[in-house]
């Protein structure tokens, strides 16, 4: 278990806003037992299926230009994407390779209090074996895309050169290219959802008992489950209405893949408990 230290993570917080600050450091997830930021960007670009791509503009020149497209992604995380030659921002590619493509993660709240991941490098349009197999992966994201094959749209492929992690308030890095494309996204992603509401709804009881005797938190009155992972689960733990909510984040002893693999690990804790 760890819990997540207030903060100011080197930002110049004016004094009035100190208060406010600390509770939202203090209910932001932690870093230890974490899947890492390279982890972490590939799930995102692995569970969305929408984003904004960057380019250089040619008219007016230089000017960066945000355009709303559909992805998919290669098994080194690549973002795919089927472009027409109509568009503002293949026109801009013609004339300079370069581009970026963000991701954001779905959730309520404050939308800067999610995670987002950029990809940055050239695009290259893709031909051949390369495209018939980009394009299967393509329409696996996007199965109502009948424009793929009009003769106006292209396959194109990001050249992933730099990553920049940004997981909310207080969290960000730069991961390296490599490491991206070897991290895997992680495999509880589709079930995270539907394991956050099993364990809200069935088992808040648990919940409080982790945080009261595995978590070194004996006043915690509600808990709740916001998050898991093949590594653990995070919970928002208050000791009272007047208290507000802090991070706490349980680790499994061992990765858990699968939704009965998470199943075995919250027993094993529950045992824990009572032993």
């Amino acid at each position: 278990m760890s819990e997540q230290p207030s903060g100011y993570r080197d930002h110049a917080v004016p004094q009035e806003a100190r208060d406010a600050t600390r509770r939202t450091l203090d209910a932001t997830i932690g870093l230890v037992g974490e899947p890492s930021d390279a982890e972490r960007s590939r799930t995102l670009f692995a569970e969305t299926h929408t984003a904004t791509l960057s380019t250089i503009g040619v008219d007016p020149a230089g000017v960066p230009f945000g355009s709303l497209v559909a992805h998919a992604v290669d098994d080194a995380g690549r973002p795919i994407l089927c472009l027409s030659d109509l568009a503002e921002h293949t026109r801009n590619l013609a004339a300079d390779r370069r581009a970026s493509v963000l991701v954001v993660e779905t959730g309520e709240g404050d939308p800067l209090a999610l995670g987002r991941a950029t990809v940055m490098g050239e695009m290259v349009v893709l031909v051949g074996d390369e495209r018939a197999t980009a394009l299967e992966r393509y329409r696996e994201a996007h199965p109502g895309a009948f424009y793929a094959d009009f003769a106006d749209f292209r396959i194109h492929r990001l050249e992933v050169a730099a990553v920049r992690y940004v997981g909310g308030f207080g969290r960000m890095s730069w991961v390296d290219a490599s490491g991206y494309a070897q991290a895997e996204p992680d495999p509880l992603r589709p079930h995270r959802a539907g394991i956050v509401d099993h364990m809200n709804d069935d088992h808040a009881d648990s919940l409080l008992a982790f945080c009261r005797e595995l978590g070194d938190r004996p006043d915690t009155v509600t808990a709740r489950m916001v998050d898991v992972d093949r590594y653990g689960f995070s919970v928002l733990a208050s000791d009272g209405p007047e208290s507000g909510e802090r991070a706490v984040r349980f680790v499994f002893d061992e990765p858990a893949d699968t939704p009965l693999a998470v199943r075995a690990a919250m027993v094993e804790l529950v045992r824990r408990i009572r032993s």
